[in-house]
């Protein structure tokens, strides 16, 4: 039986994006509708607002190999230094589309980023689906996407998920290992038409794939070959996002939202908000930085 609780006393918006930092032994997370980047520490419980003067429309985050952030958000990828707050736009490729903005980035195994984009009423299929190499040239990957959400990559990098939360389905390309080439749209699991939508995701050490269902009031894991394992109840009807870490890498980190919830359903589901942490018998892998 998996065991699941409140992690922090702190109520978010749009909890987001936990990342875990195997050398600082602390775990970053966002709020994207209170703009905000946190780093939590489990040992002590102490959560820190590293920045809470960001831009509005903030989609994501990484790292870079020298420490520094890589930041979506409605005006494009950026690189952010905490120390300094020197902030240096690197490119927005939906300059010419202001009803989009990006959501969601993780790096694959060999330091590229990922990042799609979304319309801003989450449904409307103008999004699209882009990977950003060291030497900062962009590919289009996929185009017409609602929601783009969840990258999450195969611990051997030869596989990529991402889902459209709209559309209740999850794809994948393979990867070349050698070159880099990422192969052709697949269709890797679709969920019915239940409220349910696939939001971010994450895979563990045996190659499972996990992934957040907004308003499913539960995290899925998915074997290799796409079918549903099991799903892991939670207290609250929005998880956003999922990243392992803490010791071993054996704790599941579960952001969720209030966004939009009624006094009555924060009632119903008081952790609405919060961040979850879940103990799931699964060890996670070590999330790259980027290489550029």
């Amino acid at each position: 039986m998996e065991h699941v609780e409140r992690a922090l006393d702190l109520r978010s918006v749009l909890g987001e994006g936990p990342l875990w930092r195997e050398g600082e032994r602390r775990l970053y997370w966002l709020d994207l509708r209170s703009p905000a980047i946190f780093r939590f520490d489990p040992a002590s419980g102490r959560n820190e607002t590293l920045a809470a003067s960001l831009p509005t429309g903030l989609g994501g985050m990484v790292f870079d190999r020298q420490g520094r952030w890589i930041v979506v958000d409605d005006s494009g990828i950026h690189r952010l230094d905490p120390k300094s707050g020197q902030r240096v736009d690197i490119a927005n490729p939906e300059a010419g589309h202001p009803e989009n903005s990006f959501n969601d980035a993780k790096v694959d195994r060999r330091g590229r980023l990922w990042t799609g984009s979304c319309n801003q009423d989450w449904v409307t299929p103008t999004g699209s689906f882009y990977m950003l190499d060291p030497a900062g040239k962009i590919a289009v990957i996929d185009r017409s996407i609602g929601c783009a959400n969840g990258p999450a990559f195969s611990p051997d990098g030869r596989r990529a998920y991402w889902t459209d939360s709209p559309a209740r389905e999850i794809y994948c390309y393979d990867i070349d290992p050698a070159t880099g080439a990422v192969g052709p749209r697949q269709s890797f699991h679709k969920f019915g038409a239940v409220p349910e939508q696939p939001d971010g995701m994450t895979v563990d050490a045996d190659g499972h794939l996990w992934v957040a269902l907004w308003d499913g009031w539960c995290v899925a894991q998915i074997r290799p070959d796409g079918k549903l394992e099991r799903r892991v109840k939670l207290p609250v009807p929005q998880p956003t996002a999922v990243g392992f870490g803490g010791e071993g890498m054996k704790q599941l980190y579960i952001t969720t939202a209030s966004l939009g919830l009624s006094d009555e359903q924060l009632r119903a589901a008081p952790l609405s908000g919060h961040l979850l942490v879940a103990d799931v018998g699964q060890r996670g892998v070590v999330e790259p930085d980027f290489a550029g």
